[in-house]
């Protein structure tokens, strides 16, 4: 208290040795101070720094070494709740842009899938009847087998026109 009584003076009247002095006095104690309330040492840091830079500019005159004392703790209280206010905003808003971006991916996907079913099932249209109606019953999830006995034809029957509509498909898809 006694070193800051000897630069009072000084610092009342924007001497930069008297503030120098008053850096070294009490720079580390604010710091550990404005750490233990937000739990990072160089944010802490950066506060500290903040507020010896607006005290000067600021102006500020200080009647007693003690006033000056409760105005820099205080100050370090305020400004480090300030900072995790702050800090929780941000992390919020940074949360929010990421659910954005999800929503905006998921549904761009959804947009594309539902285009390319709508492609699909345009050409699916094209093909040949009897093709049309072994690749429907496909995408259904029939199986030759099942689908040969829908249709009363052969499972090689169903293979070939299955492979035929599906190489008519690529073709065409490949393209668009």
């Amino acid at each position: 208290m006694e070193q800051l009584d000897s630069i009072l003076e000084g610092i009342n009247n924007r001497e930069e040795k008297s503030w120098k002095q008053l850096y070294a006095i009490c720079y580390k104690n604010l710091c550990v101070y404005a750490e233990n309330i937000i739990n990072n040492q160089e944010d802490a840091r950066d506060i500290i720094q903040e507020l010896f830079i607006n005290i000067w500019y600021a102006e500020t005159r200080f009647p007693t070494s003690l006033e000056l004392l409760g105005y820099l703790y205080k100050s370090t209280r305020r400004n480090s709740l300030i900072f995790i206010r702050n800090k929780r905003y941000r992390e919020k808003i940074l949360r929010q842009i990421r659910d954005e971006e999800k929503n905006l991916n998921d549904f761009l996907q959804k947009v594309i899938c539902s285009d390319v079913y709508t492609l699909l099932y345009t050409r699916i249209t094209q093909l040949p009847p009897m093709q049309r109606k072994i690749i429907e019953l496909s995408i259904t999830g029939l199986s030759g087998k099942e689908i040969a006995n829908t249709l009363g034809i052969s499972v090689n029957t169903v293979k070939v026109q299955k492979s035929r509509g599906i190489k008519y498909l690529r073709k065409y898809l490949k393209n668009e």
